[in-house]
């Protein structure tokens, strides 16, 4: 998970393009803008970032009248994060460190910032979210269940297990196995509304629809009839499948999870 991948876009100007500007009328660009930052670029480095804070501090210190070009040129390049940072150790150092955003750096040429708000949401979006297939993971279902553990309405449970992965990835490679397990969830996402939450671990789904014993009937029968269909490498691969109810079928959730463990040994 590089920090490549979790980026914010950038508003820049080239150190060039206000040669003939003052200070002021870079601050009334940025205003137009309506911007939260604005880098100033010399060459695709970042020598100044203009932010709220660095306006008042122009207006306190600064004659805004000044050239801006000839304010800013001897600049120092602003620090940046590397593109091939890891996130959380991004993450851990902007919270040590207090900071708010840094912009990032690919081959000494900025391409985009990290803003420690938007890291963290979307570092938490990962934490509960499966990485190979982007459904939600096992961690998030445990948070779900202890949520819902006293929920008094209806709630649907499905579990879904691939049969033989295992032998599988040992005959055809784990690319294989990986792509089966995505084919899956591509098949499970499309089977169900978009308001169901579906789950993954290892070679198992789990998903939880909170309706009534009839739609979850059929959402049951719509995901077992397209996995039926399903083919990988001009293959069927076999699964089984499960489902339980609260109230209609148990009393409570963690009884219902439990029936359908039992009913996936039973078919073994």
């Amino acid at each position: 998970m590089f920090l490549k991948e979790y980026i914010d876009q950038i508003f820049a100007m080239d150190l060039n393009e206000i040669r003939d500007l003052s200070i002021e009328d870079v601050i009334l660009h940025f205003h137009a803008k309506n911007l939260k930052r604005m880098y100033i670029l010399d060459k695709d480095k970042a020598v100044f970032v203009i932010t709220p804070k660095e306006i008042v501090d122009f207006f306190i210190s600064y004659d805004i009248k000044q050239n801006a070009y000839e304010f800013l040129k001897n600049k120092e390049p602003l620090e940046c994060f590397d593109a091939k940072k890891h996130i959380i150790d991004t993450y851990y150092e902007m919270r040590k460190r207090n900071l708010d955003f840094m912009p990032v750096c690919e081959n000494d040429k900025i391409i985009g910032e990290v803003d420690f708000n938007i890291l963290n949401l979307k570092i938490s979006y990962i934490v509960i979210k499966d990485e190979l297939t982007d459904v939600y993971n096992k961690k998030y279902f445990d948070v779900i269940i202890e949520e819902y553990s006293d929920f008094n309405k209806s709630i649907g449970i499905i579990f879904i297990e691939l049969e033989n992965l295992s032998i599988y990835e040992g005959l055809y490679g784990v690319n294989f196995s990986q792509e089966v397990i995505k084919n899956f969830a591509n098949t499970i996402k499309y089977s169900i509304r978009k308001i169901d939450f579906v789950f993954r671990w290892d070679n198992q789904f789990r998903i939880i629809i909170f309706n009534n014993l009839e739609v979850t009937s059929k959402i049951f029968i719509r995901i077992q009839t397209n996995l039926k269909n399903l083919i990988t490498d001009d293959m069927h691969l076999p699964f089984k499948m499960s489902f339980s109810h609260i109230p209609e079928m148990q009393d409570d959730i963690l009884l219902a999870i439990e029936s359908c463990e039992e009913k996936l040994i039973k078919r073994n």
